[in-house]
């Protein structure tokens, strides 16, 4: 369990909310009223960043003092004599952030759940007189403490439920594990550390940013690193990969789509316009861009548009130390292997094998001796049904895919004839 404020600050630490705070009177030196506290500014940078600035509204407008000038009393907030406000700054410095103004309602990114939260309150803590962000409250009792419902409610969840989660458990994420995404209002303000990211399933990924609008998955996506980026994409829609592909320098799109399973790449590309394709598949190296190329030639619901090129292909006389030796070659490049496919000197289909047979049979067995005919293959130009009806009559987990000539050409794996299916439905 990641570490939280409450567990690293001992001792005289008390802990303060940023909707207590909101809207607290502001009185000067000798107890005139200013206006009242309309923000708080941090330093970011820190893994529990510390307030530096407070913002006033008052009757001429919003000024902003230093945090180091005021102080907590009777329910109000004093400001030190001789303590002198500015108007804040339009565009806040890249390492300040007002907190209601561009944290407060908006949306982060759970890392444990995987899904999209908004931010209901801010939790600080105070220790030696420094007001410090700890963390981050998601969870409902933030919103009813914010609507000022928090002691009538509690009081009536005591009387009729004592025991109730809501009265025991705060949803806090702590702030350290988040940090600022992009400085324009109204978009993400917070995303887990890249290293984080990186952590979530590709598909939960894909799906977070299917839920966020076009700026905030746009700032995200653009924070992620290659491989990642690469992950996500494989399991969003061919739409939203274009989508965040045209959001990119096409050298960097060029690089995600290199490390994308060509059939997913060939996909995200189909979705771009003309133009921006062919910037994209200049800018890949040649061999994965006449792959791609070669699959978009391809209808998108033909088995050569759904097929991966991708695949192990060995020769009758080869031995199974032989497959293995490959195998292992090719580990990084092939994160799934379902069948290895025996072919002839010209690239005909003449049968497959599974890693069952290699490690069950001697190294010296050849694959002529070991292999079976394939229970079924399709044409490149035969259509989803067809491939779907190979798969579900066969039990197939991948179908070969040959041209005119019998020469293979790919493998269609049933995770891409399911997702067909669904998107399809």
């Amino acid at each position: 369990m990641p570490e939280t404020a409450s567990s690293q600050f001992a001792g005289d630490a008390r802990f303060v909310f940023l909707s207590s705070l909101l809207g607290r009177t502001v009185v000067d030196a000798g107890g005139e009223r200013i206006g009242k506290v309309a923000d708080l500014v941090i330093a970011t940078g820190e893994p529990y960043p510390p307030v530096e600035g407070l913002v006033v509204r008052g009757r001429g407008g919003r000024l902003l003092f230093p945090w180091s000038a005021a102080e907590q009393r009777d329910g109000r907030i004093a400001l030190q004599a001789g303590a002198a406000g500015v108007p804040p700054p339009a565009r806040p410095p890249a390492d300040r952030l007002p907190l209601a103004e561009e944290i407060l309602d908006r949306q982060i990114v759970d890392v444990h759940d995987a899904k999209l939260v908004r931010v209901n309150d801010l939790h600080f803590i105070e220790v030696k007189g420094q007001l410090r962000l700890a963390h981050v409250d998601i969870g409902p009792r933030g919103l009813v403490r914010r609507m000022g419902w928090e002691p009538a409610l509690d009081r009536l969840v005591r009387a009729l439920r004592p025991g109730a989660a809501y009265l025991r458990h705060d949803q806090f994420v702590s702030w350290k594990l988040v940090q600022p995404l992009d400085r324009s209002p109204g978009r993400v303000r917070l995303e887990v550390a890249q290293r984080a990211l990186a952590t979530l399933h590709p598909a939960d990924l894909a799906e977070i940013m299917e839920d966020l609008g076009r700026d905030q998955r746009t700032a995200l996506f653009a924070r992620l690193d290659v491989g990642t980026a690469a992950d996500a994409l494989e399991e969003a829609s061919p739409e939203l990969s274009a989508a965040l592909l045209g959001e990119v320098p096409p050298e960097k799109a060029a690089d995600i789509l290199e490390e994308m399973a060509p059939d997913e790449a060939a996909d995200a590309l189909s979705e771009l316009a003309g133009d921006a394709r062919q910037e994209v598949l200049a800018a890949m190296e040649r061999p994965e861009a006449r792959e791609v190329q070669a699959l978009l030639a391809y209808p998108h619901d033909s088995a050569g548009g759904l097929m991966t090129p991708d695949r192990i292909e060995l020769g009758p006389a080869q031995t199974v130390a032989d497959a293995i030796a490959e195998l292992r070659r090719r580990a990084g490049e092939l994160p799934l292997v379902y069948e290895l496919y025996v072919i002839d000197e010209g690239r005909r289909l003449l049968g497959q094998l599974t890693l069952r047979d290699l490690l069950l049979s001697e190294p010296a067995v050849t694959l002529a001796a070991l292999m079976r005919p394939a229970p079924a293959t399709v044409h490149v130009e035969q259509g989803l049904r067809e491939v779907a009806v190979a798969a579900a009559k066969y039990n197939l987990v991948s179908v070969p895919v040959v041209d005119s000539a019998g020469v293979l050409q790919g493998m269609v794996t049933v995770d891409d004839i399911l997702a067909e299916v669904l998107d399809a439905r």
